[in-house]
């Protein structure tokens, strides 16, 4: 949970987006591809690659970023599909099951030593966290179940629809950290949401995060800039990653019950 801080006015230097997709989920862009872009065109310092029920673009960004030695540092994700809408997991290194209850996967993730961030929370154009859930999970009187922060801002028509909602029900109701994420699919809308934080690195991203020390940013996209590359990514997300999904909830069943 968040904690409270000593000091009284945060000064945030660093600059985050953690939401973004690749080519190895539904996205355009391949992870070398981002980190090129991020380095040479943005002032991001820290990303989190996040593709849906996948890990391996996140962990190649991560690598090619070390690699080169360059300034931006890459946090493993990935959107898991629950079935109670999307969940964002940050740091973790090993796949969690998907279609699980939220209860579940946030226990999944925490016992990986990972954060749980709500994406587009209450839109009803995709699969979201709705408030039934979220009073759910606030109220669970378990140490492990709980969201480590609350994506206030997210730029895509999924999250402009339910911004104004989402973000005053999180500061009456929950009081979560709010972060932003670009949910880009393309290189050229990352960064459009970001996360502002204490420090630079990636660690000091977790740390200011932990202690409720963030503040979430961003520019809604217009209708053109949501639908650039429109049928290329119809195709990745109605034919080929479907397919993937469908072979790796399978997978996950399965395994499920033979754990």
């Amino acid at each position: 949970m968040a904690l409270e801080s000593s000091s009284d006015v945060p000064v945030f230097e660093g600059k985050a987006d953690i939401h973004i997709h690749s080519a190895s989920g539904d996205a355009l862009p391949t992870p070398e591809e981002i980190i090129e872009h991020v380095e040479h065109n943005t002032d991001l310092d820290v990303v989190a690659i996040t593709d849906h029920d996948e890990l391996e673009g996140a962990f190649q960004a991560r690598e090619l970023a070390a690699k080169k030695g360059y300034r931006v540092q890459v946090i493993v994700g990935c959107e898991i599909t629950t079935l109670d809408g999307h969940l964002l997991a940050l740091d973790i290194e090993s796949p969690v099951r998907m279609l699980q209850s939220v209860e579940k996967t946030i226990e999944a993730v925490h016992r990986q030593g990972g954060i749980c961030i709500v994406p587009h929370p209450m839109s009803w154009l995709t699969l979201s966290v709705g408030h039934k859930v979220l009073l759910r999970v606030a109220s669970s009187k378990s140490p492990t179940i709980y969201f480590d922060g609350f994506e206030v801002f997210n730029p895509s028509i999924a999250g402009r629809v339910a911004h104004e909602r989402a973000r005053n029900f999180n500061r009456s109701v929950l009081h979560l950290p709010e972060v932003g994420g670009s949910d880009a699919h393309h290189l050229h809308l990352i960064g459009t949401a970001y996360t502002l934080f204490e420090g630079k690195t990636s660690d000091d991203f977790r740390r200011s995060l932990a202690l409720g020390r963030t503040s979430a940013h961003g520019e809604f996209w217009q209708p053109n800039a949501q639908f650039e590359g429109f049928a290329a990514l119809q195709l990745k997300s109605l034919v080929v990653h479907p397919t993937q999904k469908i072979r790796k909830a399978i997978e996950s069943v399965w395994g499920g019950r033979h754990a």
